[in-house]
């Protein structure tokens, strides 16, 4: 026996230093028995915040019904704004207080590693989906746009959920009349359910074939996680952008 791992549900700090803490003794204890635990994994679940917390809290207290397309429900929320996150919430799992010390300096005494799995919090920030816009329809008091993609690439969806930063229309093409509207977007299978964003985002002129809808922030979870060549329709492909010497280049991540 090398070690103990767990995986805790939730992003608290407290819960996964307390039972590190704990796993220390049973570490101890097995090396009387002569095993040698070395180690102790503490699983993931590292928090990321993909917008200000005043957004949050604010989405929170106004969320109704007809805030989304159809009068959509639902029953959870990944916490889009957290604290600490990331490295910093590491940190703070590590300087959790012990009996003595710290998690840190148990670890150090005990001579036994920690491993992790960061996840997301190792994406945040990075990568973006773009979906070329197909159409756009409105409704009574809402649209609906349609664009090259599908649910599964937001994940979110598959879990009952939404993917709250929000998405951004890029317009091309001759100039037009910056008429605000408001709209859901929708996927391009002929499911009552792909349904990228069920709220009504806010766009400032309605979206339009040629136009783009970017998501930012999907790195995490969001890219290949679910995608598959449902209806036939090939996978998007992935393009990798780096920056030598203050100059970009891109090249399709094969």
């Amino acid at each position: 026996m090398n070690g103990y791992s767990f995986h805790l549900d939730g992003y608290a700090v407290a819960p996964r230093a307390e039972l590190a803490l704990a796993l220390i003794d049973r570490c101890l204890e097995a090396r009387k028995q002569g095993f040698p635990s070395a180690a102790i994994s503490i699983g993931g679940g590292f928090a990321c915040h993909y917008i200000d917390e005043q957004d949050w809290h604010s989405f929170l207290e106004a969320m109704d019904p007809s805030q989304f397309h159809a009068g959509k429900t639902f029953n959870h929320f990944y916490p889009y704004y957290q604290s600490p996150t990331g490295a910093a919430m590491l940190d703070a799992v590590l300087q959790s207080p012990a009996t003595t010390g710290t998690l840190a300096s148990r670890l150090a005494d005990a001579q036994i590693q920690l491993y992790l799995e960061p996840g997301r919090a190792l994406l945040d920030g990075a990568g973006m989906t773009v979906f070329p816009v197909q159409g756009y329809k409105q409704n009574d008091k809402h649209g609906i746009v349609t664009v090259a993609g599908i649910s599964m690439s937001l994940s979110e969806q598959w879990k009952n959920s939404e993917f709250l930063p929000a998405p951004f229309l890029v317009q091309h093409g001759e100039a037009r009349p910056q008429n605000p509207v408001s709209a859901a977007i929708g996927g391009s299978s002929c499911m009552e359910y792909d349904v990228l964003t069920w709220r009504k985002i806010n766009f400032p002129a309605p979206p339009r074939y040629g136009d783009h809808i970017i998501y930012p922030n999907t790195a995490g979870y969001q890219m290949d996680k679910n995608e598959s060549e449902f209806h036939q329709l090939a996978l998007p492909p992935k393009i990798v952008v780096t920056e030598d010497n203050e100059r970009f280049t891109w090249r399709i991540d094969r």
